[in-house]
């Protein structure tokens, strides 16, 4: 693995070499230590990696990328006040730099400081308004601040640019659920689940709108289904098999027991369980049954 590294890194190198030889000492100075900067990133060894930045600033003070790399490697180390600092001189220097736009609305986020950023990700909307993370963006920093109408609106707007952006769909089901719109919400989750299949997160969402709901059965299968795609099975079947109590003719979860059992390594539950969902003329487990011969 050591070699590997080793020799990633001198491919590196000579091809920075031949980039410093055509530039005058300052500029060859500020890329060098540039590289070094990125490449301290790369292993998180920020205090170095700061430290670089800053030599190639006092280089070339007008390198935009610099400064937001600078911001990146603060982020790495916790420091938001210097991390936004950094960002917004990126963006002094490049107006339209959209990547630290994004980076510096975060940084605001994380500091509770959500007025500032949702004018920074409007600002990067204005820049590219096609820009569905920006619509995304701009919808978690809504929703943070507690403004969950206008939230769902940019989610819906990310989803419009992106049909496929499962994320937006997550956080569009959050925000209904926020709402106590938990129809809406199962929706979203249903859509963010569709386009990705083993989205814990989602399921275990559905689960508890389900039960707040007051349907117990669909809350115990969700829930089992975040525990099958977190990879605890044990817990799964525990969810699963309470749906079944709660309702012996739910053949979905059935067949779901069936699943886990056979990831698990289990044939003989596994063929137990997908039998029930079969009797329950459950279509998918009657196939399974078929392929390897067995009645029901």
């Amino acid at each position: 693995m050591k070699k590997t590294y080793l020799s990633l890194f001198l491919i590196g190198f000579m091809s920075l070499a031949g980039i410093l030889s055509s530039c005058g000492n300052a500029e060859r100075d500020a890329s060098f230590e540039f590289f070094k900067g990125e490449t301290y990133a790369r292993f998180q060894d920020w205090d170095k990696a700061i430290a670089s930045y800053k030599k190639a600033i006092e280089n070339k003070s007008d390198n935009p990328e610099v400064y937001f790399y600078l911001g990146n490697a603060y982020a790495g180390k916790g420091d938001y006040d210097k991390l936004v600092e950094s960002y917004k001189k990126a963006i002094e220097l490049n107006p339209k730099y959209l990547d630290a736009y994004f980076n510096l609305g975060l940084a605001y986020c994380a500091k509770a400081d959500y007025d500032k950023g949702i004018e920074t990700y409007k600002k990067a909307i204005e820049i590219k308004p096609d820009s569905a993370l920006g619509h995304n963006n701009l919808g978690v920093a809504l929703h943070a601040k507690g403004d969950y109408p206008k939230a769902i609106e940019s989610f819906n707007q990310a989803i419009k640019l992106n049909p496929k952006f499962v994320e937006a769909y997550y956080n569009a089901g959050n925000s209904y659920s926020k709402m106590n719109n938990y129809d809406k919400a199962i929706e979203s989750y249903t859509l963010a689940t569709q386009n990705k299949g083993d989205y814990a997160a989602a399921y275990f969402e559905m689960g508890v709108c389900f039960n707040k709901k007051g349907n117990g059965v669909e809350a115990w299968n969700n829930f089992g289904l975040f525990y099958f795609f977190s990879n605890q099975y044990n817990q799964a079947i525990e969810s699963f098999t309470k749906a079944t109590q709660l309702d012996k003719n739910y053949p979905v979860a059935y067949n779901n027991l069936g699943v886990v059992y056979n990831k698990m390594g289990n044939q003989e539950k596994a063929i137990e369980n997908f039998k029930e969902a079969a009797k329950l003329n459950y279509v998918p487990a009657q196939e399974l049954l078929k392929k390897s011969n067995v009645s029901w």
